[in-house]
């Protein structure tokens, strides 16, 4: 009753709303039908919050993570997140589709002004920005991740699954952002390289997985978001290249791949932006990782390899007639 009365309450406050909100709940869950909104059409517009404990109240305050995209049909993914994960929070997921994405400033108004404050006020939350993370999916999703994590005091902590070959800059993002790049390999180059140009360093800023993974619940890595930062360096890098020979004839290119282990034995994949080959006998397309052999090449090994920081990976490919 009581957060039936809160929720009419805020519903008072704000000075339109499209049809009467519901409160649905369920263990391990809250459901807000219609939730009420000042900045985006209410109706249908559910909030689902997704616990860490089965009902509440809580028996501590924990760190929140907002999932676009996401609503009670997903609820038995939720789940499996929390309870596969060591690092414990409450997950806030919106219903938004990747069309109500694209009015992008107003979903970042309705987030920063209305949900995040609602969230704040109702349930125990670690209510400041290096304790709240943004999780979405697609050109639009990116697009709405780089617009909060740009606001001030806000978000410090994001998740990305494909979100589109344009990134946004993310020049002006909180400068303790550590963002969670995964899908396929298209998509997360683009946004690899716009962080490195934003000088963010992989593994404390940033770290990719590739995946054909389509839900964004089953990608979100609360362990590796609230990590300590020094626990997150890189220790060592892995490069392999398939297949390890590549005909001087062939129109087939072999593929990069480099994997990185973090020094608290987290594994992800690197972009390998920039490659050096010795010798020169090779194309690279950091977009792909393809590997093709320049008109002109010799057979023999080629070395592919980079410093990345402190570390270095090395490989090699033989190049046959």
């Amino acid at each position: 009753m009581k957060k039936l009365l809160s929720i009419f309450l805020f519903l008072c406050a704000l000075p339109a709303f499209c049809a009467e909100p519901l409160l649905l709940i369920n263990p391990f869950r809250e459901t807000f039908v219609n939730f009420p909104t000042s900045t985006l059409q209410s109706e249908g517009l559910a909030v689902t919050i997704f616990l860490p404990e089965p009902a509440l109240p809580l028996r501590q305050k924990y760190p929140v993570v907002y999932v676009l995209g996401v609503g009670p049909k997903d609820a038995e993914a939720a789940r499996a997140l929390l309870e596969n994960s060591a690092q414990k929070a409450i997950l806030v997921g919106v219903n938004l589709t990747e069309e109500n994405m694209q009015d992008v400033e107003k979903v970042a108004d309705f987030i920063s002004r209305e949900l995040v404050l609602y969230i704040d006020a109702n349930y125990p939350t670690l209510a400041e920005a290096s304790q709240r993370g943004i999780a979405a999916q697609g050109a639009g999703g990116g697009k709405v991740l780089a617009a909060l994590l740009a606001k001030k005091n806000l978000f410090t902590k994001g998740v990305l699954l494909n979100g589109g070959h344009w990134p946004v800059s993310l020049a002006v993002a909180d400068e303790n952002m550590r963002l969670l790049l995964a899908g396929n390999r298209n998509n997360a180059s683009v946004w690899a390289q716009t962080l490195q140009d934003s000088q963010k360093d992989f593994g404390p800023d940033f770290a990719v997985k590739l995946t054909e993974e389509k839900s964004l619940l089953a990608v979100i890595d609360l362990g590796y978001l609230w990590a300590d930062a020094a626990r997150l360096m890189p220790k060592k890098f892995t490069a392999r290249v398939t297949p390890d020979h590549l005909s001087l004839s062939a129109k087939q290119p072999a593929y990069l791949a480099v994997s990185a282990t973090l020094a608290n034995g987290q594994v992800f994949d690197f972009m390998a932006l920039d490659i050096r080959l010795s010798p020169h006998y090779l194309n690279y397309d950091a977009e792909s990782g393809a590997l093709t052999a320049i008109p002109g090449a010799q057979p023999g090994k080629v070395k592919i390899s980079q410093n990345v920081g402190k570390k270095k990976f090395s490989t090699k490919i033989r190049l046959k007639k």
